[in-house]
């Protein structure tokens, strides 16, 4: 039995939650079990935000995240409250916006086994700029989150870039349909095209998930996706 908790956090408008959901629904595409839970705070815009996605080959008992596998944080409150125990441990993969967190007291405590180095001492972490590519590459900064679907979903390695596509292009209104799909797949190089944070999704191999390779999917396993609208 293999699990993978991912707990995702953000401000509101940041789009977490929707980040969340193509996470999750591409990880039921790829025949998966997942659960997905999304916290608000007292404001819909710039208050707090949150989600956990656990995706196992099981049913999945207990949707809470309480130690993240994997912990995105997309500002700096949310590396205040979430990057140290109990969310947060020696094990976590921390992926962080680049343009927003300061990455301070980055070290929870130990390194985790076969943990790389990115970007400087501490194993596991990596900053990356997920606003500043959406808004000079893709020319669209609200598109930062699925930027960072992509990337989480590169990390995870049990999920295909084709899930993760048609996941995001089925919750994306007409017309951000192209831009999501740049950014998505902008975001799964990110890693994959990355040596050191290739490195990183064999550390979450770790966890016993299957880590796919769509170069040797046939047609019928690439068939099991989300529908298109």
């Amino acid at each position: 039995m293999w699990r993978i908790a991912i707990k995702l956090a953000g401000e509101g408008g940041q789009g977490v939650g929707l980040a969340a959901a193509v996470l999750a629904e591409a990880a039921l595409a790829s025949g998966h079990e997942v659960t997905m839970l999304q916290s608000y705070g007292p404001e819909a815009r710039g208050g707090a935000s949150s989600a956990d996605v656990v995706i196992s080959n099981r049913q999945v008992a207990n949707p809470k995240v309480i130690e993240a596998d994997l912990l995105l944080v997309l500002n700096q409150t949310s590396w205040d409250k979430f990057a140290r125990a109990p969310w947060r441990t020696p094990k976590t993969v921390v992926v962080a916006e680049k343009g927003r967190v300061h990455l301070t007291g980055s070290t929870p405590g130990g390194s985790p086994p076969g943990g790389s180095t990115v970007g400087g001492s501490t194993p596991g972490l990596l900053a990356l700029p997920f606003e500043r590519l959406a808004r000079e590459e893709l020319r669209e900064k609200v598109a930062a989150n699925m930027l960072a679907a992509g990337a989480v979903g590169a990390l995870v390695g049990c999920l295909t870039s084709s899930s993760l596509v048609e996941a995001g292009l089925a919750r994306s209104p007409a017309a951000f349909r192209v831009v999501n799909r740049q950014a998505i797949e902008r975001g799964w190089r990110l890693v994959t095209d990355s040596p050191d944070l290739v490195s990183l999704r064999g550390m979450l191999a770790n966890l016993g998930a299957p880590v796919l390779d769509e170069n040797d999917l046939d047609e019928n396993d690439l068939a099991v996706l989300v529908g298109t609208p």
